[in-house]
């Protein structure tokens, strides 16, 4: 007789009452009781059939998808799949993956874009309020999502896509705003600043704004020179600048170091610019280091400059401050990889707008989710860590006297962790 098997053990089929993802009924509950579950309802496009799913139905789903490391919008079916985990999270229904990109592309010619737009700005706006800080540092910096798509651009890599755009809160760690553009849109500049600095509640405000190169014009230094905030900027070394710079005498540089003390290869020095078109002039730090593709005895050199409003700082804390911008590029690459929008979903440019804003929703509530009801040593750990702190976990969904209750297989340190971020989110929602 021919062995069928490996082992001895004979496999069937059961209804499932289990999930393997439990963790996942904190994030839906903690989406309930931050309020988001309102918001969508208040914000979005309803269905005009009363047959219709709610934008709760899509959303809800998508997100918790999302933040349990789902890819795409396929990876739905995972949840819609998990009767144990959709009855625990008071999901009655999850749509279809097709339903779902149309339903991305319907809505967001009617309002849908614009509506996660208020949805994200008063999520920013309750995680800033409930932050003790009054002053915050802006970070603003777009980013490449590669796409093959029939409506992408071209970018300045050379590749199709589309260029996002990302402000983020150095403090808080949450994106402020966002801008979802094509590949080859650099226009806007002004806008996203604009809309950073509205989102702000009142008793709040900017109080340092870091920029990339993108954004030295007269008009970004004008505007946030017009609103009191100190500002660095990344200065285009056009002519002028390549002029001012060479006319720094060479007595005037210095050896750079670290905020730390080491010493690097470069030198700093310090002069004063201003624009052909600009108002006023503006102090810019620069740094110059050799070139070593030059040649030996060929004295040439690279240059970085700051352009700046920090007048009572000195020359180094210019650029020591300035370097906080690297800061914003672990967040990016967390919403590209660890929330799965290094990957767009459709060839339509609408849907895929909505699509990155949701996910800068399940981002930010993640890390609403950190500062108030995780354990405080969480606050640094990427959702990769937390899925496998967390989210997979086996649970049995049982219901019982009108009652539904989550019996979760886990150790008596993991469940006291369960039952404490719910105490926490009750008090949250208080």
């Amino acid at each position: 007789m021919i062995q069928q098997t490996l082992m001895p053990i004979k496999i069937e089929r059961t209804e499932p009452k289990h999930t393997a993802r439990s963790g996942l009924f904190l994030y839906a509950e903690f989406m309930k009781g931050f309020g988001v579950d309102r918001l969508i309802l208040e914000y979005m496009p309803r269905p005009k059939s009363g047959r219709g799913y709610d934008p709760c139905a899509f959303i809800k789903p998508l997100s918790m998808t999302l933040y349990g490391g789902g890819a795409c919008i396929e990876d739905m079916k995972e949840i819609r799949e998990d009767a144990a985990l959709r009855k625990a999270s008071g999901i009655k229904a999850v749509p279809s993956s097709s339903a779902m990109g149309d339903w991305l592309k319907r809505i967001s010619l009617t309002g849908g874009i614009e509506g996660m737009e208020i949805i994200n700005k008063s999520i920013a706006r309750k995680i800033i309020l409930k932050d003790k800080r009054k002053t915050y540092t802006l970070i603003i910096d777009p980013t490449i999502i590669e796409a093959e798509k029939k409506d992408a651009c071209m970018t300045y890599l050379g590749v199709k896509g589309y260029r996002p755009v990302i402000a983020v809160l150095k403090e808080l760690d949450i994106g402020k705003a966002y801008q979802f553009k094509q590949g080859s849109d650099n226009g806007g500049r002004l806008d996203i600043i604009k809309k950073a600095f509205d989102m702000m509640p009142e008793g709040k405000r900017i109080e340092k704004v870091l920029l990339d190169s993108e954004y030295y014009t007269n008009e970004v230094m004008e505007y946030l020179t017009e609103k009191g905030v100190i500002w660095a900027i990344a200065a285009d070394k056009d002519r002028a600048v390549k002029t001012e710079i060479e006319a720094i005498p060479d007595i005037e540089w210095k050896p750079f170091a670290t905020r730390e003390g080491k010493q690097t290869d470069r030198e700093i020095a310090e002069t004063i610019h201003t624009t052909n078109k600009g108002k006023e002039a503006f102090r810019m730090i620069v740094l110059r280091w050799k070139d070593r593709q030059a040649g030996l005895f060929n004295n040439s050199y690279n240059y970085h400059a700051i352009a700046t409003s920090m007048i009572e700082s000195n020359i180094e804390e210019v650029v020591w401050q300035y370097n906080e911008r690297a800061y914003i590029e672990s967040h990016i690459k967390e919403i590209k990889t660890g929330f799965s929008m290094e990957q767009m979903p459709s060839g339509d440019f609408g849907a895929n707008a909505l699509y990155f804003g949701i996910g800068i929703m399940t981002y930010n509530l993640f890390i609403a989710q950190k500062y108030w009801v995780m354990p405080a040593e969480w606050a640094s750990k990427t959702i990769k860590s937390i899925r496998w702190l967390l989210i997979e976990a086996v649970g049995r969904v049982i219901e019982r006297s009108r009652r539904i209750i989550l019996k979760i297989a886990a150790t008596r340190e993991k469940y006291r962790i369960y039952l404490e971020m719910r105490e926490r989110l009750c008090l949250l929602t208080l």
